[in-house]
């Protein structure tokens, strides 16, 4: 029986975010994280089949005859760069189990791929040096987001990355079980072939639901392509583009039992892309046209429009506070509309003193972006939570959450679902655990990038994607970065990144 030490660590860093990332973010319960888990507490992960890698890779290793050595893992909601120190702290939890374990024969980590700490260090990359340090030369497989931003030198420090193939990210678990099927065939002494490739262009967000073209026929030409003799792994990254790194962007891994057939895979899986370039663009509306549109489209439909608040995406590191399409809504007099989810701390507290019923004055989200005010006015306390949920759609069925206080406010005929803790609007059941049924509104309005596609979308008659800002700039070829390697395009067929002198 081989032993295989199994942890993770992970967090999607927006280096242009200014939405801390304390690491008590980490050691307790937040947004769609448990608290950080050590030892014999990981084998919860494996209690059933949850959307995250760690729990397919446990569930696949009596298959495999793997005895899991479990380390620690812990994760937080996107933000802005880790402290040295709090990155140092949990690395050294998860170096002190990992010595701790002797006879490993493989270590499995579960990362994401875009973590940033410091002053602007690369999280994967440190955190694969220091694991090496440790272990040696056995096997390290990783499993990844595949938003990760992946430095040469990461990929050569792992003996094979898996990457999700979904966003939505549904196949959390599957990528689990992926990644034991690697480690299963690297000790088996088998042979295995690298090659690795970096895209010269950048996705905008929007362009990347593997459920719709640009993503979806890519990710299909990987499937097909994985199913031929002598190939052993396939992973295309998308990359995270709030991230001022050199190594920000989309990526290959190709794995193979020769190093000819690694090569050509690669090569036809990066042509793919730029096959595809032109469809990489943006195409949003400002928020005023938005809601105009959203009107229309009501209008003539039973199903609800929805209004995707791109850009102040808790998923992407935005603070999911801004208050520009509410301020919208209200101007045009919206009917029957939604809007979740604000995160304001302050306003859920207020709306839990005053009680259901009540009408209270609360100045409203607005409180982190320059330029952003709070939405002053009397709101009514419609609903009120405290505790814990269950998620029920795609992407989290099964799964508990806490967003600690929320509250149904609802100004007009507009219905604002608050949370204490910062979370993007993933699932249905964040509005229902207020009283808000998403599928009964003309208008939705959802703070997210993609994610609500795995259950909002089967609901949904239209969707328009809305240039509102915040900490994520949709529109790579409009994001200031400084970092970037010389000659990436900024979006499909976009203007040529240079560095600044």
């Amino acid at each position: 029986m081989k032993k295989i030490g199994v942890g993770g660590f992970i967090h999607e860093t927006n280096t242009f975010s200014n939405t801390p990332t304390p690491v008590d973010l980490f050691l307790n319960q937040s947004g769609g994280y448990p608290r950080l888990l050590k030892g014999s507490d990981m084998f919860e992960l494996a209690a059933g089949r949850f959307n995250i890698s760690v729990s397919g890779f446990m569930a696949e290793a009596q298959h495999y005859g793997f005895q899991i050595a479990p380390l620690t893992w812990c994760g937080a909601e996107p933000s802005q760069p880790l402290k040295t120190a709090d990155f140092d702290y949990l690395m050294s939890l998860l170096e002190e189990e990992t010595r701790k374990q002797s006879g490993l024969d493989g270590i499995y980590l579960e990362l994401h791929g875009a973590m940033v700490f410091g002053d602007l260090q690369d999280g994967e990359e440190e955190i694969l040096a220091r694991m090496r340090a440790i272990v040696g030369d056995i096997p390290i497989v990783v499993s990844l987001d595949l938003h990760g931003n992946i430095s040469p030198r990461s990929f050569e420090l792992a003996s094979l990355m898996v990457g999700y193939r979904t966003y939505p990210h549904v196949d959390g678990f599957e990528t689990g079980e992926r990644s034991a099927a690697a480690m299963d065939y690297i000790l088996a002494g088998k042979p295995l072939y690298r090659a690795f490739r970096q895209a010269p262009f950048l996705m905008p967000a929007t362009t990347q639901p593997t459920t719709r073209e640009p993503a979806k026929s890519l990710y299909a030409a990987l499937d097909k392509m994985e199913k031929e003799p002598g190939v052993v792994s396939l992973t295309i990254m998308e990359g995270f583009n709030a991230v001022d790194m050199p190594d920000t962007g989309p990526s290959i891994f190709a794995y193979a039992t020769t190093q000819k057939k690694a090569d050509a895979c690669a090569d036809r899986l990066l042509q793919e892309m730029l096959d595809r370039e032109a469809q990489f663009t943006v195409d949003m509306l400002p928020p005023d046209e938005a809601v105009d549109k959203a009107l229309q489209l009501a209008a003539k439909s039973d199903k609800p429009i929805i209004l995707v608040d791109v850009q102040d995406n808790a998923g992407g590191g935005s603070p999911s506070d801004t208050t520009w399409l509410l301020k919208a809504l209200v101007d045009k007099k919206v009917k029957n509309a939604a809007l979740g989810l604000m995160w304001d701390p302050q306003a859920a507290a207020i709306a839990h003193v005053a009680g259901e019923g009540a009408r209270v004055r609360i100045a409203l989200g607005g409180h982190t972006i320059v330029g952003q005010t709070p939405y002053e006015a009397e709101y009514t306390v419609v609903k009120l939570h405290d505790g814990d949920f269950m998620g029920t759609g795609p992407m989290v069925a099964g799964q508990t959450f806490n967003f600690g206080k929320m509250a149904q406010l609802k100004l007009d005929d507009i219905r604002i679902v608050v949370s204490s803790d910062r979370m993007q609007a993933q699932d249905r059941s964040f509005f229902r655990v207020v009283g808000v049924q998403p599928e009964e509104m003309d208008i939705l309005v959802l703070k997210s990038a993609n994610h609500y596609r795995a259950d909002f979308e089967p609901i949904a008659s239209g969707i328009i994607n809305v240039d509102a800002p915040s900490a994520i700039i949709e529109d790579p070829s409009k994001i200031a970065y400084t970092k970037l390697r010389d000659g990436v395009r900024l979006k499909g067929l976009g203007p040529v990144f240079k560095r600044p002198a």
